[in-house]
């Protein structure tokens, strides 16, 4: 007849968090990391042999070795020519504004051109059109002035100047409303000015209230 024993299971050790950590997570993570550096060095492969094709070189067979060192070696050579520099200038920024300007020169043509637009939608239309060129150029004035190449002035910079839609049509730098045309009347002639003397500054000319006549003279 066999035997039978029996096991307790308040006596069976539990198992220590660094055994399991051992034997359980850590070749588990090992193999996530293998499998990321594989991943990577497959895109920089298709990369790289691309690269080198374009320039007339052939690839047969690239170890891992070769494509680290094909990297390396691509990358020097781009150093070299300045293509890893960062462009100092957006000039993404300045084709932006370009069109934007563009655009808001024609509808301020058309809102001119065109009869029946109603004034006050259009002077608010040229208003918010050229608020958002003056926000355009304040977003290049922090990379001016962070600038190190460039010495502080003593003078403070002047402000941008403000859009103006049409420079044919207006010479102020600021937006106005469309002409109407209209005959408007002549403004009234100013009121006679006579210039005293005065007995203090005998080079200067003081400006008195108009002149009326004196009961005494008539």
């Amino acid at each position: 007849m066999a035997s039978t024993y029996e096991v307790n299971i308040e006596d069976v050790e539990p198992l220590s968090r660094t055994y399991q950590y051992r034997k359980v997570m850590k070749p588990m993570l090992e193999r996530k990391r293998r499998a990321r550096i594989n991943k990577c060095l497959d895109e920089l492969k298709d990369l790289m042999v691309g690269a080198l094709q374009s320039e007339g070189e052939t690839i047969t067979k690239l170890e891992k070795a070769d494509v680290l060192e094909l990297t390396v070696r691509h990358l020097r050579k781009l150093k070299q020519h300045h293509a890893l520099a960062i462009p100092s200038h957006n000039h993404s920024h300045d084709k932006f504004r370009a069109g934007f300007t563009q655009c808001a020169n024609e509808v301020s043509r058309f809102v001119t051109a065109v009869p029946g637009v109603d004034m006050h939608v259009s002077t608010r239309l040229l208003s918010h059109l050229g608020g958002c060129i003056t926000q355009l150029d304040k977003m290049t004035v922090p990379q001016t002035i962070a600038s190190p190449s460039r010495p502080r002035s003593p003078h403070p910079p002047r402000p941008p100047t403000p859009w103006c839609p049409s420079q044919s049509l207006c010479h102020e730098p600021t937006l106005r409303p469309p002409v109407r045309t209209a005959n408007p009347a002549p403004p009234p002639p100013p009121p006679p000015v006579c210039l005293s003397w005065c007995p203090h500054s005998p080079q200067q000319s003081v400006r008195s209230p108009p002149c009326h006549p004196s009961p005494h003279h008539l």
